[in-house]
């Protein structure tokens, strides 16, 4: 089936996909449950397991364009800590979706866009604390961490729904204690990752990477209302962390975009073919 031809004003709803890590029988489950549920678009949230110069890369991206084409819909992911950064640098400049394939797009960093009305900003990159098990140019790029010319492209215009790889700070996600080094670099990241959330103020966030599922509100000083009026002026924004590939119960949600409103698929999992 091809993907429908629709505008991205009559999107009223997506599915929202944590890290894929190149599962393809989970790829194959989530766009079952897309159609199933009316959405024309994933929107997945980085490590989506691009590798198209390594083995089983090609296979996957295959895998994942064939099943959108059986079930009508689309995948756009952006980057993660574990998708091959050499690859995706010529595409980093875009300032919209990138198409890979009939059917799978990639979302640069700080690309903006419109679906139903929503204003959805995209930054992806993060550091990955598993570093020194990996190998530069093979599974570990340096360039993998969000910088601030990524935050700068994203602007300070207000979003609705901002879709990061990474956390911003504030939130204990961490599943272990981290050597010094890589606490700061991973604090860098997700400091950056919180000045854009400051600064485009959406009403959403939803990142991966951490493999935890949260729905936690954040709040923060606003500092430049605060210095206009001299009156102290907080902000909050609704962060949501996603479960990543084999988590049955928080890998995945739905978005309403008339209301902003989250939900679970209602489609029973073990029915796509796919086993707890």
């Amino acid at each position: 089936m091809d993907a429908p031809t629709i505008s991205r004003d009559e999107i009223h709803r997506v599915l929202i996909a944590g890290d894929t890590h190149g599962n393809t029988a989970w790829m194959e489950a989530l766009t079952r449950t897309a159609a199933a549920e009316g959405c024309a678009v994933i929107i997945q949230v980085g490590d989506f397991g691009y590798f198209p110069n390594f083995p089983g890369g090609p296979a996957f991206l295959a895998a994942a364009n064939a099943a959108c084409a059986t079930n009508g819909v689309e995948l756009w992911f952006i980057d993660g800590n574990h998708d091959d950064h050499d690859a995706l640098a010529q595409f980093r400049q875009a300032d919209t979706l990138v198409r890979l394939t009939d059917h799978v797009a990639y979302i640069p960093r700080g690309a903006r866009l419109r679906l139903g009305g929503v204003r959805f900003g995209f930054l992806g990159g993060a550091f990955s604390v598993d570093w020194r098990d990996r190998t530069t140019g093979i599974d570990w790029w340096p360039s993998e961490t969000t910088d601030l010319s990524d935050v700068a492209r994203l602007g300070d215009d207000d979003l609705d729904v901002l879709i990061s790889h990474d956390a911003p700070t504030g939130l204990d996600l961490a599943d272990r204690r981290l050597p010094a080094e890589d606490q700061i670099r991973a604090d860098e990241v997700r400091s950056l990752i919180a000045s854009a959330v400051e600064a485009t103020r959406p009403q959403i966030v939803f990142h991966g990477h951490w493999h935890r599922a949260h729905d936690t509100e954040l709040s923060w000083i606003d500092r430049a209302e605060t210095g206009r009026t001299g009156a102290l002026t907080w902000r909050s924004t609704r962060i949501i962390g996603l479960g990543c590939d084999g988590d049955i119960d928080a890998g995945w949600l739905l978005l309403d975009l008339h209301a902003l409103g989250v939900r679970l698929p209602s489609t029973e999992w073990p029915s796509l073919g796919v086993e707890p």
